[in-house]
């Protein structure tokens, strides 16, 4: 095993919305560099196939079935992770959705609205009220935030979604200022177009469409195409690690030159 690949060796992470896409992705990378996983998710079928993929080949992983955006999910996953490693070392706020009915500000309803707050921000919030005095008592640890290119730039038709990822941005300068000094350094990536939407999006969204979506990115972006979840699990892993020791409060933007 090369240095590289002993990063996170022995080292806990808790990832939210970890049973697809990205989530699962970043799982997939952190246990191929010797992490032991606490997963959550609220699709109990897709959760316990991750556990049982990524357990099979010798990771020690915890699955949470649960509402992210309740403060009892939050606690039973970092009291799940102190039980059985008895630290955290990395928080990987990665849950959220993005609904296809919630569009302008004017035709988002009230429910819609609480529910992307909900999922995208406030279970942030409770994870990381959990986690912080865990990884301060343990010396430290890494916070990322899943942000989007969205919450920096409008994007049309999805406000509250871009809203969201803009509070996003602002938790994570804010947890940067608070906590840095007790060795807990909070970023965000912002990501672009990706492979897929949102699990919630993409289910209600015919294949035909997400090859055109596909096209308009091929168009949109000055790299010619969508990114992939690996490319951006890798991130994630950089600022968990080590290798970026000075690093805290950043939102890295990976949108292939997009917004540029």
């Amino acid at each position: 095993m090369n240095p590289r690949e002993a990063r996170f060796s022995d080292r806990v992470v808790l990832i939210t919305g970890a049973a697809s896409g990205l989530g699962l992705a970043t799982a997939r990378r952190f246990a191929g560099e010797g992490a032991h996983l606490v997963l959550v998710d609220w699709a109990a079928d897709a959760l316990d196939s991750a556990v049982a993929v990524i357990s099979s080949a010798g990771t020690k992983v915890i699955g949470i079935e649960g509402d992210v955006s309740k403060a009892e999910t939050a606690q039973r996953a970092v009291s799940a992770a102190v039980e059985a490693f008895g630290r955290i070392d990395v928080l990987f706020n990665n849950a959220g959705i993005d609904p296809l009915t919630a569009r302008s500000l004017v035709e988002t309803t009230e429910e819609q609205w609480d529910s992307i707050f909900g999922v995208n921000l406030k279970s942030f919030f409770l994870f990381v009220r959990e986690t912080i005095p865990v990884m301060k008592a343990n010396g430290g640890g890494a916070i990322v935030n899943t942000a989007s290119s969205a919450g920096m730039k409008a994007s049309s038709q999805e406000a509250a979604y871009g809203i969201s990822k803009a509070a996003v941005i602002a938790l994570t300068r804010a947890l940067a200022r608070d906590f840095s000094g007790d060795g807990i350094r909070t970023n965000a990536i912002c990501p672009g177009f990706l492979e897929a939407m949102t699990s919630d999006r993409r289910a209600g969204v015919p294949e035909e469409q997400l090859r055109a979506r596909s096209a308009k990115a091929s168009q949109l972006v000055p790299m010619g195409r969508e990114g992939t979840y690996d490319e951006v699990a890798q991130a994630v892993l950089f600022l968990a690690s080590d290798e970026s020791s000075y690093t805290s409060g950043a939102s890295l933007l990976m949108d292939g030159g997009w917004i540029a």
